[in-house]
């Protein structure tokens, strides 16, 4: 599939303006704090280009949800954690005032406070849905509180529930953050049927999705 769009999924301008879209793409290109492997700020613009290759044609809901609109915003830049955050909440509100479902892309997870505290503010009821391999419910690391290890010990001051799905790791302080039961390990959820069944019914009606790529 060829395109001449450089936005997310590559569609027309008549379905990729930002009065005339539903859905707003919001990219993040943020790396301060990653510890291993640095190139998370590439992440946005490897995503968009890699979702122009994708087709437009849904088979599970037998449609073409592009058609809704989908406008590429530009990118949340900053050299701190906390002027970021900062401009994704205030970026993140605006869309949500003006009825757009927003989705986010980093940069690391650090980036996710700014569009947890903006949907905390209009949905009341929030719940969080983290698919990841680490819990990040440290409370500082490297001596910073704001560090991707530590971004859903910050959320978890925001909302009162976190679910937490396909953790293999973890470090021994985080096990009195949030509820064991709200943690769903890798290796138990590949032995337990249920265990979908179990996860959202711990979830409100109003849930945050957030994926770590790693």
């Amino acid at each position: 599939m060829e395109t001449t769009n450089n936005n997310f999924l590559g569609i027309p301008p008549e379905h990729s303006s930002y009065e005339s879209s539903r859905a707003v793409v919001l990219p993040i290109p943020f790396d301060c704090t990653s510890t291993f492997m640095k190139g998370a700020d590439q992440g946005p613009n490897a995503l968009i280009k890699a979702s122009q290759q994708v087709e437009l044609y849904d088979i599970e809901s037998n449609s073409e949800p592009y058609q809704a609109g989908i406008f590429t915003a530009p990118p949340v830049e900053g050299e701190t954690g906390i002027s970021v955050n900062r401009d994704a909440e205030r970026r993140v509100g605006q869309y949500l005032k003006d009825g757009k479902f927003i989705l986010s892309i980093g940069g690391e997870h650090s980036v996710t406070l700014g569009p947890v505290r903006a949907h905390a503010a209009r949905y009341k009821k929030l719940s969080i849905l983290q698919l990841d391999a680490h819990t990040d419910l440290r409370n500082e690391y490297h001596d910073d509180p704001l560090n991707h290890a530590c971004i859903m010990a910050r959320c978890l001051e925001i909302v009162p529930t976190i679910v937490q799905v396909g953790i293999r790791s973890m470090d021994r302080a985080e096990t009195s953050v949030n509820k064991m039961s709200h943690i769903f390990f890798a290796e138990r959820i590949a032995l337990d049927p249920n265990w979908i069944e179990r996860a959202t019914s711990l979830l409100t009606e109003e849930v945050y999705l957030t994926v770590d790529l790693d």
